[in-house]
């Protein structure tokens, strides 16, 4: 039977208000060899996959801020293990990532050595995207350092900074065994806050969705007239619902299996059950 997968089976509620927050984390204020670190009120955990990645803070002037050396960054301290590979991951708020700054070198430091580097971003373990850089790298310490700019508004030629996640696994190839990463670019979203699984639907003021998993039928029950928005996961407007005061019925069956967004105006806010 084709299911339609509405909101999270455990009732993972997030509630969505006005605007995202950019921040830039320099790891400047972090200790050396943490496995975690906090920007902008947020605990990022370290997750070393292969190799030991943590806060490296013995070699000041060896980082980069994106504009100028500093002091503090994530690495790996030349741990021989390969593939290289570790997760920037949190799980008390969902991100979206712009930008970072990655050295990538052999074990020795040499810049020039042929490698590559993955880029994956997952939510809930499941993975949003993909993608393998294998050109562009700095071959020298000049101009920045010997670091890399990873764009994710364009990462080989695809716009990956819209996407919410709440990992980030960045794995190296090739030749390269050393990583550095420094200049953590990323989004909050001010009202993106995960709930407690244990929440109902009818503890959201307002609103109140079910069956929840759905094969497609749905009723929606809203105290106000409102004009509702289905989004795929990665932002994308699927379908627009006319939802009146009370109990509406509404069919999601047309779409694929999945995991769906539904918004609604609340006032100057919107609320997301997801």
């Amino acid at each position: 039977m084709k299911r339609s997968i509405f909101l999270t089976i455990c009732s993972l509620f997030i509630s969505l208000f006005s605007f995202g927050q950019t921040s830039t984390e320099q790891f400047e204020t972090e200790s050396n060899g943490s496995p975690s670190f906090t920007d902008n009120g947020v605990i990022f955990n370290i997750i070393s996959h292969v190799g030991a990645f943590d806060i490296q803070a013995n070699f000041p002037g060896t980082g980069w801020n994106g504009t100028a050396n500093d002091n503090r960054y994530i690495d790996n301290s030349n741990d021989p293990a390969t593939p290289p590979s570790f997760s920037i991951k949190t799980t008390s708020n969902l991100f979206k990532v712009n930008r970072f700054w990655m050295f990538l070198s052999s074990l020795n430091l040499d810049l020039t050595v042929p490698g590559t580097l993955t880029i994956t971003g997952k939510l809930s373990g499941v993975t949003k995207f993909t993608q393998t850089k294998s050109t562009g790298f700095a071959t020298s310490m000049a101009p920045t350092n010997g670091y890399t700019l990873i764009d994710l508004t364009n990462l080989n030629g695809q716009n990956y900074s819209n996407i919410i996640i709440d990992e980030l696994r960045l794995t190296l190839g090739g030749n390269y065994r050393y990583a550095g990463l420094d200049a953590f670019t990323w989004v909050k979203d001010s009202g993106i806050v995960v709930l407690a699984t244990n929440e109902t639907a009818s503890s959201q003021k307002g609103m109140s969705i079910y069956p929840n998993p759905t094969s497609g039928p749905l009723s929606i029950k809203t105290e106000d007239n409102a004009q509702a928005e289905v989004y795929s996961q990665d932002g994308k407007l699927l379908k627009n619902l006319d939802i009146k005061k009370g109990t509406n019925q509404a069919d999601i069956s047309e779409l694929p299996n999945g995991v769906y967004i539904l918004k609604t105006p609340s006032g100057s806010s919107k609320i997301i059950k997801k």
